[in-house]
């Protein structure tokens, strides 16, 4: 058992950050970060000791595109240096350190598809090892085996109970659980599975279909090709519920939209655990068929920033939280009790 419960949270993650330590009723760490004019960074505790304290140093390895980048730390590099340097920074006196990364560093650099390039996810382990983290704490990794590249302990979380219950507040029953790709369909065909289960805990009677969008890439682009959908001939009179781990274009999720639309969905829901939201994603959004998007914060949203994007207020984009979760498993590592209870 270590000392007491200590978090820190770079700048890249404040949001989320504030409503974890709000629920775990922890004040957070006093930082100060310093810029200098060379770009140089500085990261000073300014507050008490960490000694033998079991610190959780919280900052998420993204930021959504259509943010203001003037800064050095407003880039994915910055926030990795900061990272690093927090835990730096105090790996001589706490009596360890968990990297809670809510959206892992270059989490989709998970393979080496061409030659003579990095699989930067294996590397981001290696410098979070190498700065004496003693252990990771994620959420919804691109590829759930990238766990391996780690020789520390790695924990990941999902997003899928918060899911679940917003899906079951909409009041549906008619529902087709469509995967926009192949990729995630076993993540949405769990997601079906506890939706219903949870629907009939509540009396309701539930009709649910599962199916997939078949898309195919020629190349790196962002640019996907929608062949159709499988699994589902009609979706007349059905509220799709579409589930995936980040959005960074949109264009994909659209296009899945579109097709869905076309075989009579009543209603488009997407439920999306990373809104990175890159470029004109959020217009794309706003002018798509989708009823509304789903995004938590583990990564930060500006709504006003989306608004100047599209041109317009955004109306189809909502926030939830996944700081329960994370406060919750906190707690439980902290305690030394098992994760598996936050899993559906």
């Amino acid at each position: 058992m270590y000392g007491s419960i200590a978090i820190c949270y770079g700048r890249s993650c404040t949001t989320l950050g504030k409503r974890i330590c709000n629920i775990l009723g922890v004040e957070p760490e006093p930082m100060e970060f310093v810029q200098f004019s060379n770009g140089n960074l500085m990261v000073n505790f300014i507050g008490g000791s960490v000694r033998e304290k079991d610190v959780f140093v919280i900052q998420s390895g993204e930021r959504p595109l259509f943010q203001d980048k003037t800064d050095a730390y407003r880039t994915v590099s910055g926030d990795i240096l900061e990272l690093l340097q927090m835990i730096y920074a105090i790996k001589d006196s706490a009596g360890r350190i968990t990297a809670v990364t809510p959206y892992f560093p270059y989490a989709r650099s998970d393979k080496k598809d061409k030659p003579r390039i990095a699989i930067t996810a294996k590397m981001m382990f290696d410098l979070l090892e190498s700065v004496r983290a003693d252990r990771v704490l994620t959420m919804t990794l691109h590829c759930p085996q990238s766990q391996g590249f780690s020789d520390i302990p790695v924990d990941q979380l999902y997003a899928q109970g918060t899911f679940r219950d917003e899906i079951v507040s909409l009041g549906k029953e008619r529902l087709a659980f469509v995967a926009p790709d192949s990729g995630s369909i076993l993540a949405n065909d769990s997601l079906a599975l506890h939706v219903s289960r949870a629907l009939r805990e509540a009396g309701g009677n539930p009709n649910i279909v599962t199916g997939y969008v078949k898309k195919i890439r020629f190349d790196d682009t962002e640019n996907p090709h929608v062949k159709s959908v499988e699994g589902v001939d009609d979706l007349t009179d059905r509220t799709v519920i579409m589930c995936d781990d980040e959005i960074l274009s949109g264009k994909s999720l659209v296009l899945s939209a579109k097709t869905t639309a076309a075989r009579g969905a009543k209603e488009i829901y997407a439920f999306v655990t990373h809104g990175v939201l890159s470029g004109a994603s959020v217009k794309l959004i706003e002018e798509s068929p989708l009823t509304r998007l789903y995004i938590t914060d583990t990564i930060e949203y500006d709504e006003e920033a989306a608004a100047i994007v599209a041109g317009r207020p955004v109306t189809k984009i909502r926030m939830l939280s996944v700081a329960p979760v994370f406060a919750a498993a906190i707690e439980r590592i902290h305690t030394g009790q098992s994760l598996s209870s936050l899993f559906l």
